[in-house]
């Protein structure tokens, strides 16, 4: 059995392809390298398999989203740590080998992640894109330094709520003890659930600054604005709320999500953006509809749960609402390439 895998999952991914596993190439660390295809139509895999031989290419058949594609990719892979890269990310030549360093040394650190910066338009630049995260009361997460200049200012080992699928490496044996992704997500927040489950499964979470890479934002899905993102975003925030916080948190997060949701409505109407307003209604009931299978998640997370949603508000994990919904009318005002 190899020490770690790193594997990628692509959905006509090709544009970015190339810089993805060419980066991975030069990573420190002897791995073995393993794409899965998600249906691809643009030919990611007769490129993979004519350009990048080493790489194991596996094709899944369909658009099985993110979070299913990665369920079935890792289920054919054996290392003791798995190490997920999106196709439009870059590691750093050491962001494994800092990241394995670094769970050497706390072993109960389940799921890592390193300091995350910009690609594309601003690779030559140093602008954080995530050092780490904090999770909300109405089941979102956001990015702590999202659009700063890196400074050194996160460069200190800290724990976090969660780190993002773009990159990110995970023991095996927590892996299977968590069951892998949540398939209801299909896409977006599903790391967030992941690593929120690890919590509260009594696993630690952290964000390694050592360890770089950049992202190419939305590169591989669409951005912020998108009404795919904002369909999935709204049902997954909700569904993040159902399964993980105890019944006063659920409860005032609800209250304030009720609000958000009002906010967002006028403001999409007032600015004439019908296909985000169909979208929030969209992820809504696509919400209600999963409710019954969402409970009963709920009921299962709850009765086995270790830690408390008090502990995590202690440790600086779990904020209210309010604190995200103003992070991102930050983010609104920053240069269009990094808001939200």
């Amino acid at each position: 059995m190899t020490q770690a895998a790193v594997v990628i999952l692509t959905y006509n991914s090709r544009a970015f392809l190339d810089d993805c596993l060419a980066s991975v190439r030069r990573l420190s660390t002897p791995v073995e390298v393993v794409l899965a295809d998600n249906g691809s139509t643009d030919g990611t895999l007769d490129h993979v398999r004519r350009n990048w031989p080493h790489v194991r290419a596996l094709d899944l058949g369909r658009n099985w989203g993110f979070a299913g594609g990665y369920n079935r990719a890792l289920a054919q892979v054996t290392a003791d740590w798995l190490a997920l890269i999106n196709p439009d990310a870059a590691p750093a030549p050491d962001w494994l080998a800092a990241l394995l360093t670094f769970a050497a040394e706390h072993p109960r650190a389940a799921i890592l992640g390193g300091k995350l910066l910009f690609g594309g338009a601003d690779a030559g630049q140093r602008i954080l894109q995530c050092a780490g995260t904090r999770v909300t009361d109405a089941g979102t997460a956001f990015e702590v330094g999202w659009g700063e200049p890196d400074r050194g200012q996160y460069d200190a080992a800290q724990i976090t709520a969660s780190v993002p699928g773009a990159a990110l490496l995970i023991r095996r044996t927590a892996w299977q003890a968590l069951g892998g992704f949540d398939e209801s997500y299909f896409t977006y927040l599903e790391d967030v659930d992941l690593c929120w489950r690890a919590w509260l499964a009594g696993h630690e979470v952290w964000y390694v600054p050592q360890a770089e890479a950049r992202h190419y934002f939305g590169g591989s899905a669409g951005g912020r604005a998108s009404p795919f993102r904002i369909r999935w975003m709204q049902r997954n925030r909700y569904a993040n709320m159902l399964k993980h916080l105890e019944a006063g948190t659920l409860l005032r997060g609800a209250i304030t999500s009720a609000g958000y949701d009002l906010y967002r409505m006028l403001e999409f109407a007032g600015q004439g953006q019908w296909a985000g307003l169909r979208a929030l209604a969209a992820g809504t009931l696509a919400f209600w509809s999963a409710l019954p299978d969402l409970l009963a998640q709920r009921r299962r997370l709850q009765k086995r749960r270790r830690v408390r949603d008090a502990d995590l508000r202690a440790r600086g994990l779990l904020v209210p609402a309010l604190a995200a919904f103003r992070e991102y009318r930050r983010l609104a005002r920053l240069p269009r390439s990094h808001a939200a």
